[in-house]
């Protein structure tokens, strides 16, 4: 919708005021068909719910017929459907209440029991009237058995006691459908009772309190900044800075603040309130776009959401992207009412729309006792001359739209500037006025970090159950002592350089697919509306969401073009289309979308302190550093002498990403921890070379996933093995010609390796590799700083030894050398992370870790002592005996 341009005789000068800018811009012609826009998007917007509501029983109906299936394309799409029925199906329905319930059952058979665990809860919440009593009683079933499985013993103890309750109130007969899932509650029953000394999972994260240097400043410009910086306001020559008021050492903390306000592009990805990515999201029940981890988020965001609402669901604060500037202005009418109701109180009365701005500006001017943001930017003038004339535009468009939608859609007005004695044109211009300031600020003032995620439904791909069967191992004596590249015939030195100079002849744009459009740092949900203007100026009919994904975008600058010189009648036409293809196939292009075969997120940040800080010099002293809890710290990369300006860096680093916790080990896929994603900085500045290197590193990764891809569907074909090893190979020298030896990089590649090795029986060979990525380690004394990492040596060492004991029956030759080793090595490196708890900012992902991997080392140890401590006697006669 903001491409559509305003109708403007004139064009508004940045020098203007922003209320004599918006006076400008209302006429009748603008006035009118905004509201005419907002009406056909309601129109569409029932049309488009009324159609989900129709079809969501028939496509409950289908997936529950594909669960039964164990294709596993059949089982991602079936997972979609589900997901679109949950969150963009009418949620007063059984279908909705149905959908939760089968996709709980999805996770289930993947055993993916925390995740399960989630929808089953929020099952459990849902209004009884919606359940039926088998559904109620399955449901609690899987609960309590997924309860037990995750060690929250007592839990399922009780919930144990309130299953066996409603099956005895509902007298199910054991020849009925339920059959099977009562047998499944019989079978841990006695589990869940017995008396045991397992030890209950107690989830307790230690969060580290960070503080400034010195204390916080509270200052009205730098409220959340240490003591050791003063402000320097704008003067007639230098302008406004953050400066070291005494010397501050290396490392300091000199910010510690959480954003005010934020906002995600891609939607459906993440927890609107407490930002979690995962596998299970839940829409608000009434606008079906909000998007929420839990009940318990959903409800404690009801209060502010239920004012926005509205503007979700038609989808013009989505259209718009305006999250924070909608939340911003909620939060300015709170801060002026109390000052108008006082004014009202002795006497005062505002009937001129001039003067109630002026009244606004004035109040937020007066110096607060405590810093507010929304009085910080009130108070301020924007510097629009930052603003480029098409951002300018936008800014104006999208103040003028949001104004009118607020008051003819929302009951703001009437909440708080019911005590303004204006007509509805003035009170437009006031708010669009409010809206204008705060929307540059926002635009000037924001900070956008990109955020990776692995593809959604991967964990079908049995990753962890399926993954040997995938690759079968062949004879193990052929395979298990020798060298992969003597056993495939690879000369390193000839072919190496034969399959790199072959991938360097690689187009430009092979391995983007239907991505090739797509541009790191533009907002995905912005790519989203280009592509659907694209279609509808060409006329084209939207059929299926390939159609959206498979779309060429038309230059930006023919689409403005075109959109300028339409009528009235032609932009509602337009506008009809959009909104229509928007609301049908927002949910499934956002699950299918993806650039470089990951998902790509934009997340926008507005933070009162950060803010104020001078970015983007080549004298940058302090780094940003993003904390998994959302706050930012800002961390002095040198010491800082007094009266030295602080300078942040561009670049937000990543400390233990909290998305790694929904990343679990990807055997078949190449890709990276959340850390090492943001390629560029990897390969440096954006020089000719740099950008080079760039390229032939993505041109690899596609070249080894193709294979791998490939390999799944002919697993036992040993020419693909062969190519597949020749690339590994190649990359991994890449890496070597570019990076030391211990850089993570490399560490991660060659673990990569170490996996496909010992998932094709190459034991020896891979154990090598880990033995050789464990002593470097332990020789540098490396940290690693990404628990992906450490989470990867893990999963290597996991699939060796887990090979050795599933072939050390059948293959008495071999030694226990190369296990006992694995071992050793998994025990240096469980010792390691111990340290490094202390070392991170966030231990959550580091605790969970180790933990898992302690109990798989103690099994381990215990499997393999007792065979290989066995007597010999025994041993034979155990094996005659098999």
């Amino acid at each position: 919708m903001r491409r559509i341009p305003l109708y403007i005789v004139e064009d508004p000068s940045p020098e203007d005021s922003e209320y004599d800018t918006m006076t400008l811009v209302m006429c009748p012609r603008n006035l009118i068909e905004c509201e005419l826009f907002l009406k056909i998007m309601r129109k569409e917007t029932d049309a488009a719910f009324k159609d989900f509501a129709e079809n969501a029983e028939s496509c409950l109906a289908i997936s529950k017929k594909c669960l039964k299936l164990k294709d596993t394309h059949v089982m991602k799409q079936t997972l979609l459907n589900l997901n679109e029925i949950i969150c963009r199906g009418p949620s007063e329905s059984t279908s909705f209440v149905d959908a939760i319930l089968a996709r709980s059952v999805v996770y289930l058979q993947n055993c993916e029991h925390a995740i399960a665990c989630n929808d089953l809860l929020y099952y459990e919440s849902l209004p009884v009237a919606l359940k039926t009593t088998e559904g109620t009683i399955v449901s609690e079933i899987y609960l309590c058995v997924c309860l037990y499985i995750l060690r929250k013993y007592q839990t399922a103890r009780d919930k144990l006691a309130y299953v066996k309750k409603l099956i005895d109130k509902a007298s199910i007969s054991e020849n009925s459908e339920m059959a099977s899932t009562l047998s499944v509650l019989k079978l841990y029953e006695e589990k869940i009772n017995q008396s045991s000394r397992n030890v209950e999972l107690c989830k307790h994260t230690a969060r580290k309190v960070f503080e400034p240097n010195l204390g916080y400043k509270f200052g009205r410009k730098i409220p959340y900044a240490s003591k050791a910086c003063k402000y320097v306001p704008k003067s007639a020559d230098n302008s406004a800075a953050v400066l070291a008021s005494s010397d501050i050492p290396k490392g300091a903390i000199v910010l510690v603040e959480d954003p005010l306000f934020f906002q995600f592009s891609a939607p459906f990805l993440n927890c609107s309130l407490c930002e979690t990515h995962q596998e299970l999201l839940y829409t608000c029940d009434h606008c079906r776009y909000k998007t929420y981890c839990s009940k318990e988020c959903s409800d404690s965001d009801a209060e502010k959401h239920k004012l926005e609402c509205q503007g979700y669901r038609i989808g013009l604060i989505p259209m718009l992207e305006a999250t924070i500037l909608f939340r911003l202005f909620l939060k300015s009418a709170e801060y002026v009412f109390p000052a108008i109701m006082d004014f009202t109180m002795d006497g005062g009365v505002i009937n001129n729309p001039r003067d109630a701005w002026h009244f606004i500006l004035e109040h937020a001017e007066e110096e607060d006792e405590e810093y507010h943001i929304v009085g910080e930017f009130l108070a301020t003038r924007p510097d629009f001359k930052r603003l480029s004339k098409e951002q300018y535009r936008d800014v104006v468009s999208t103040a003028f739209r949001l104004a009118v939608f607020i008051y003819t859609e929302t009951d703001l007005v009437d909440k708080y500037f019911y005590l303004l004695r204006l007509q509805k044109i003035d009170m437009i211009n006031v708010m669009a006025a409010v809206l204008l300031r705060l929307g540059a600020h926002v635009l000037l003032s924001s900070q956008h970090h990109e955020m990776w995620y692995p593809k959604r439904g991967e964990f079908l791909n049995g990753a962890r159950v399926e993954f040997a069967a995938t690759f079968p191992l062949p004879v193990p004596s052929e395979r298990i002592m020798a060298n992969a590249f003597s056993y495939y015939k690879i000369n390193p030195l000839t072919d190496f350089v034969e399959c790199y100079n072959n991938v360097k002849k690689t187009p430009e744009n092979s391995g983007n697919g239907r991505d090739a459009h797509a541009t790191q740092g533009e907002s995905p949900l912005v790519h989203f509306e280009n592509k659907l203007y694209s279609m509808c100026l060409k006329n084209r009919d939207v059929d299926c969401v390939e159609d959206i994904l498979d779309a060429d975008i038309l230059p930006m600058q023919l689409i403005d073009k075109i959109l300028e010189d339409f009528s009235t009648p032609k932009r509602c036409q337009l506008l009809k289309n959009l909104a229509k293809y928007f609301h049908l196939f927002v949910h499934q292009y956002f699950s299918k979308y993806t650039v470089n075969n990951r998902i790509y997120q934009m997340k926008s940040s507005l933070c009162a302190t950060l803010k104020t800080f001078k970015h983007c010099c080549k004298t940058e002293n302090v780094k940003v550093i993003l904390l998994p809890s959302g706050h930012v710290l800002g961390v002095t990369s040198d010491q800082v002498n007094a009266g030295v300006e602080l300078v942040v860096s561009s670049n937000l680093i990543n400390q233990l990403d909290q998305n790694l916790t929904s990343e679990r080990a990807q055997f078949q896929d190449f890709k990276f921890p959340s850390s090492l994603n943001d390629e560029m900085n990897i390969f440096g500045k954006t020089t000719e070379k740099a950008s080079e290197l760039l390229r032939y590193h993505k041109l690899l990764v596609h070249q080894i996933n193709n294979k791998v891809s490939f390999l799944k569907g002919s697993p036992r074909d040993l020419k693909v093995q062969h190519d597949l090893m020749t690339l590994y190979g190649t990359y991994n020298s890449f890496l070597t010609l570019h990076f030391p030896e211990t850089h993570e990089m490399c560490l991660l590649g060659v673990l990569k390796f170490s996996m496909f090795l010992a998932t094709n029986g190459f034991l020896q060979h891979a154990s090598d590799i880990i033995l050789h990525v464990i002593e470097l380690i332990e020789l540098n004394d490396i940290y690693l700083m990404d628990i992906g990492l450490y989470r990867q040596v893990f999963c290597a060492i996991q699939q060796v030894i887990e090979q050795y004991i599933d072939i050390m029956i059948d293959s008495q030759e071999l030694g226990s050398e190369y296990p006992e080793l694995m071992l050793l090595s998994c025990a240096c490196l469980l010792k390691r992370l111990l340290r490094h708890l202390g070392k991170l900012l966030d231990d959550e992902e580091a605790s969970r870790l180790y933990m898992e991997f302690s109990t798989y080392h103690i099994k381990w140890k215990t499997i393999l002592n007792s065979y290989i401590l066995m007597p010999p006697g025994l041993r034979k006669y155990l094996l005659e005996s098999k």
